[in-house]
């Protein structure tokens, strides 16, 4: 089995939701132009204040993704719950 087939699904669907999160509010020609408005604001400014939610909604899924992903992974190795295990 390759090193590309070990990583697990949780990886990948985090990776592309990242990567978009970053890269579609970077392509200009998505929203170089100014209409149509919204509430009195051009396309511009509330398609890049859309993705700022839109982008915090995406990282938030992919902690969650992760999140699950390490705790199982440490259940098969008898490792605990990463929760419960503190710097205390």
């Amino acid at each position: 089995m390759s090193r590309l087939s070990a990583i697990r699904p949780a990886y990948w669907i985090s990776g592309v939701l990242l990567v978009v999160a970053v890269v579609v509010p970077l392509l200009v020609p998505t929203y170089a132009r100014q209409d149509p408005h919204l509430w009195g604001f051009p396309f511009f400014y509330w398609y890049q204040l859309l993705w700022v939610f839109l982008s915090a909604i995406l990282v938030s899924i992919s902690y969650r993704l992760l999140r699950a992903e390490e705790r199982r992974r440490r259940a098969e190795q008898g490792l605990g719950d990463p929760d419960k295990d503190g710097d205390q």
